[in-house]
């Protein structure tokens, strides 16, 4: 059995060697989180990073693979909504490929976006997220129609093929961290994004960035809300423009989220 202390070593020996870590990520439990700062803590020690900056960027990359998470089980909510308003359509041995021609083209997601309740998929998310901690924390209190709802959605994740990959990435001149998880940002939600975006940004040019964790600027849906927000502030912090660092990008039915960070602005 690996230990959590042999996980680290094995990472930053990858760090070393192939100047890259990619890791599979299921869940954001307490236990992953810890061996995550683990993770920061050996490497910022190992590649002379400096320790101030530590705890704002592990924050940030928690709060993105977080969002990845919920991207994830969004996703696989959307596509049964989606799947009840076609199915009365289309024949039963067509559904599948109707369903993956729709799922990989990104006009098609956008328009049947417009037929399915965001409210519901948001509840729906939660609620399956809120059931994945008590499975973890207290197994005992689930009931059995919940614990039977949690196998169902773990087949659908299984079925769909939806992962998220954290990788790390150690260059001479940059600092690198990805998040890629299995499902697309639709247009409204990308719009949503960059608006907040825009408006943290202004609030930095006039020297009151922090201002926009106020409730009338942040916007708090669970596609555009405090973990985007946090990433952008540690660029504040930093006199960088997140706009030019950390960039979100969906392409071909993948959604990545990569934050760099100049080698020379966060070393000793």
């Amino acid at each position: 059995m690996v230990t959590g202390e042999a996980k680290v070593d094995k990472v930053v020996d990858f760090l070393k060697e192939k100047n890259i870590a990619i890791f599979q990520v299921n869940a954001l439990t307490r236990n992953g989180r810890e061996e995550l700062m683990a993770i920061f803590n050996r490497v910022f020690i190992e590649f002379q990073l400096n320790v101030e900056y530590l705890f704002n960027i592990y924050s940030a990359i928690v709060e993105v693979i977080f969002n990845a998470i919920k991207a994830n089980v969004k996703y696989i909510f959307y596509q049964e909504e989606i799947k009840k308003r076609i199915k009365n359509h289309v024949r039963g041995e067509n559904l599948s490929d109707i369903m993956h021609i729709i799922l990989r083209t990104e006009a098609l997601r956008d328009y049947l976006v417009r037929f399915v309740v965001s409210e519901k998929l948001k509840q729906q998310t939660m609620h399956m997220l809120k059931l994945e901690e008590i499975a973890r924390t207290r197994k005992d209190s689930l009931t059995s129609e919940e614990y039977k709802m949690l196998e169902e959605f773990h087949d659908k994740l299984k079925e769909e093929d939806m992962n998220i990959f954290f990788t790390i990435g150690i260059a001479p001149h940059q600092v690198a961290f990805a998040v890629v998880n299995d499902s697309p940002i639709m247009r409204q939600d990308m719009q949503r994004i960059e608006r907040s975006r825009r408006i943290h940004y202004e609030l930095y040019l006039e020297g009151r960035s922090n201002h926009y964790f106020s409730m009338e600027n942040i916007d708090t849906t669970e596609s555009a809300g405090l973990g985007i927000a946090l990433a952008d502030e540690v660029y504040y912090e930093l006199g960088l423009d997140p706009r030019q660092y950390f960039t979100i990008v969906t392409e071909q039915g993948r959604t990545r989220a990569l934050l760099r960070f100049p080698r020379k602005r966060i070393s000793l």
